[in-house]
């Protein structure tokens, strides 16, 4: 007898944990895997180009980016030059956007690690890890979401 496993999501996406020292990656369908960093400290467009790169070969139809907010509800301090960042992507990959609480993403991915050494941050494991887990939330998510950017039509 077989069985049959329902996947309620066939969309590739791609996961972003957004910094301005590095840029973590991730992709994923039903289970998320990181697919390295981007130089933070890289002109916008250039940044943008290479995410554009990433989503044409792998057939990216959503992006989500996370987005920090405090204990409070508030967003971060990155959250303006996140949001800023995110109109942008969406603009050059027409593809929407949805926003994933990152509050805890980069400690748990140290946490993940373990003890870490500084070659091994600078190597941005922990902006991938983070980055993965930023898609392994938005996947736990299991009601419909509206994006929080689409593109123009």
């Amino acid at each position: 007898m077989f069985s049959t496993i329902f996947v309620y999501n066939q969309y590739m996406i791609l996961a972003i944990d957004y910094g301005k020292k590095r840029i973590g990656l991730a992709l994923g369908i039903v289970i998320p895997r990181g697919i390295g960093v981007i130089d933070g400290a890289l002109k916008e467009d250039e940044i943008l180009e290479k995410i554009k790169k990433i989503c044409d070969e792998n057939d990216v139809e959503k992006i989500v980016i996370g987005l920090p907010f405090r204990s409070q509800g508030e967003i971060g301090s990155l959250g303006d030059e996140i949001k800023l960042f995110s109109i942008n992507l969406c603009s050059q990959t027409n593809l929407p956007v949805f926003f994933q609480d990152e509050q805890f993403s980069s400690s748990e991915a140290e946490r993940l690690i373990g003890k870490i050494s500084k070659d091994t941050r600078r190597s941005g494991k922990v902006d991938e890890i983070a980055a993965t887990l930023i898609l392994e939330s938005f996947l736990d998510r299991k009601e419909d979401i509206k994006p929080d950017i689409e593109p123009k039509k």
